[in-house]
């Protein structure tokens, strides 16, 4: 299935501004470097960001595009369960 999300902050910016929407499937087989998620964080809730690590150990590592997100090392490793779609396709507002 799909969901349509739409993009809340500038954190992603230029790639994603604030009121474009993404279309999100949650069927995907993995996770790669480079891959744009949207994901359940436990601290910042639902989040669209970039995939910049993955360890099968720890999880994933997320970051956005833009200095005004807040970084890799402020959210921290999440674990892959919390990716709740891979992002398919753009829509600009």
């Amino acid at each position: 299935m799909f969901n349509v999300v739409k993009v809340n902050g500038d954190s992603m910016s230029p790639e994603l501004t604030n009121g474009d929407f993404v279309i999100v499937s949650r069927f995907f087989r993995s996770l790669k470097v480079g891959d744009l998620v949207v994901a359940d964080h436990p601290r910042y809730n639902s989040i669209v960001k970039r995939i910049v690590e993955v360890c099968e150990r720890k999880g994933i590592l997320l970051e956005g595009c833009n200095n005004s997100s807040v970084t890799s090392e402020q959210m921290g490793w999440i674990r892959r369960t919390l990716v709740s779609g891979k992002v398919r396709f753009k829509v600009r507002a």
